[in-house]
C-alpha cells in the first residue's frame, strides 16, 4: 500500500497543549479475501485542541471499488465536544452495490463445500445498501478526561436489497427464508451505557472499554420489521515489558436479536472485525458470541520520518446460534482461527495500517484495513 500526508504541524498531534489540524490519505491499493483486490481512497483529518480529549474533532471518509464488484462510499464524523460541551456526536453515512455479496444460509455450521456444478455463484447474490448511523453520548460520571462514563442514544436506518439474482442462488431459495429478500428497510432507536477507560481510543495499551445498548425497531415509527438488537462488548488491554512493551488486548462481543428480523440485521461471525479467516457473514443466527485476542508491539521506530513498524498475533474463537439452542451445543461445536498482523503508523500515532493473516479450518483470511480491530 501507498501513503501520501498532508496538513498542518503533524509533530504537535499528540500535544494536547496546542492547537493542531492533521491530515493523512491512503490510497486504498491492497487486497481483502471478502472483496478481491481494492482501489480507491481513504482520507482522515484529525483536528486536536487544548484541554479537548481524545481530540476535538475526526472526519473519516472513503470511496473504493474492488475485483469483486464491491462499490461503496461512507463518511464518518466524530465530535467529541459538541458546542465545547462534554457531548459526543458521531455520524456515519454510507452506500454500497456489491455484484458477489455471499451468503451461506441461516444456521449453517457444516463445513462449506464447493458450489453445484454449473452454479459458480450459488454462494454469492447482488445486493444494494445504503444507512445513516448516528450515536450521541451524554457524560454521567467522570472521574479524569479519559475515565468517563456515558449514557448514549442510537438512531439507525438501513435500507438493503438483493436485485437481480438467479433462482437458482442459495439467496433466492433459502432455507429458513428470513425477512428481506425482496429487500426492506430498517427504523433503530435505542440507547445504553458506554464506559470509557483506556489511555488511547486509536492505540490503547492500558484500560477497559465496556458498552451495553438496545436497539428497537417498530412500524409506528417507520421501520419495515418489529425487532430488537441487544449488544454488549467490553474490552481489556495490559502492557508489560518482554524486550520491547507489549500490549496483551482482549474483546468479548456478543449480540442478541429478537422479532421479525431481516436477514441484514441477524447476528453474523466471518470478517475482518469478528472471526477473521471464515469469509464475510459466513455465519448468521439469531445470537453470536465471540472473543478476540490480540498480542501488539512495535519493533521499529524512525523518529526522522516519524514512523514506527509492529506486528501482533491473534487468536479469535466464538459462534453464533440459535434461539434455544443447548449449551453444550455451542460449546463443543466453537469456530476458531490464528493468525498474525503487520502494523504501521505514520507521521502521527492515531492513524494506523493493518495487515492481517488469518487461518481457519476453511482457508487463509487476508485483510488490509486502518486501524486496529478494537
Amino acid at each position: 500500500m501507498l501513503l501520501f500526508w498532508g496538513g498542518s504541524n503533524p509533530l504537535k498531534a499528540q500535544n494536547l497543549d496546542a492547537d493542531s489540524t492533521d491530515f493523512a490519505f491512503l490510497p486504498a491499493i491492497s487486497y481483502n479475501s471478502d472483496f478481491g483486490f481494492i482501489a480507491g481512497g481513504v482520507a482522515s483529518w484529525y483536528s486536536y485542541k487544548q484541554n479537548h480529549t481524545p481530540f476535538y474533532s475526526y472526519i473519516n471518509t472513503s470511496a473504493i471499488a474492488t475485483t469483486r464488484g464491491l462499490f461503496s462510499f461512507s463518511l464518518e464524523i466524530d465530535k467529541p465536544h459538541v458546542f465545547d460541551t462534554n457531548i459526543r456526536n458521531k455520524t456515519l453515512i454510507y452506500a454500497a452495490r456489491f455484484f458477489e455479496d455471499a451468503f451461506f444460509g441461516i444456521g449453517n455450521y457444516e463445513k462449506i463445500t464447493d458450489p453445484p456444478e454449473g452454479i459458480p455463484d450459488f454462494y454469492e447474490f447482488k445486493s444494494f445498501t445504503i444507512g445513516l448511523r448516528n450515536d450521541t453520548r451524554f457524560p454521567l460520571v467522570r472521574t479524569s478526561s479519559t475515565r468517563y462514563l456515558d449514557a448514549a442514544s442510537v438512531i439507525d436506518f438501513r435500507y438493503e436489497t438483493p436485485w437481480d439474482n438467479n433462482p437458482d442462488q442459495l439467496i433466492s431459495n433459502p432455507a429458513p427464508a428470513p425477512p428481506g429478500l425482496r429487500g426492506g428497510r430498517t427504523l433503530m432507536l435505542g440507547g445504553g451505557l458506554i464506559w470509557e477507560g483506556r489511555d488511547s481510543e486509536f492505540r490503547p495499551t492500558k484500560g477497559t472499554y465496556a458498552s451495553s445498548t438496545v436497539e428497537v425497531g417498530q412500524t409506528i415509527w417507520g421501520s419495515g420489521y418489529n425487532l430488537l438488537v441487544w449488544e454488549h462488548e467490553m474490552s481489556q488491554y495490559v502492557t508489560f515489558h518482554l524486550i520491547k512493551d507489549v500490549t496483551l488486548a482482549t474483546r468479548l462481543y456478543s449480540e442478541f436479536t429478537f422479532g421479525d428480523v431481516p436477514y441484514w440485521r441477524l447476528a453474523y461471525a466471518g470478517d475482518e472485525q469478528s472471526i477473521r479467516g471464515f469469509e464475510s457473514n459466513r455465519f448468521l443466527d439469531d445470537h453470536v458470541v465471540y472473543l478476540n485476542t490480540e498480542l501488539r508491539t512495535w519493533l521499529f521506530e524512525f523518529p526522522a520520518i516519524e514512523t514506527e513498524l509492529g506486528g501482533n498475533l491473534f487468536f479469535d474463537i466464538g459462534r453464533t446460534f440459535p434461539n434455544g439452542e443447548n449449551l453444550d451445543v455451542i460449546v463443543n461445536d466453537l469456530k476458531y482461527s490464528a493468525g498474525f498482523s503487520g502494523t504501521a503508523s505514520f507521521f502521527t500515532r492515531d492513524f494506523l495500517i493493518r495487515g492481517d493473516f488469518a487461518f481457519s479450518e476453511e482457508g487463509l483470511g487476508v485483510y488490509f484495513t486502518t486501524g486496529y480491530m478494537f
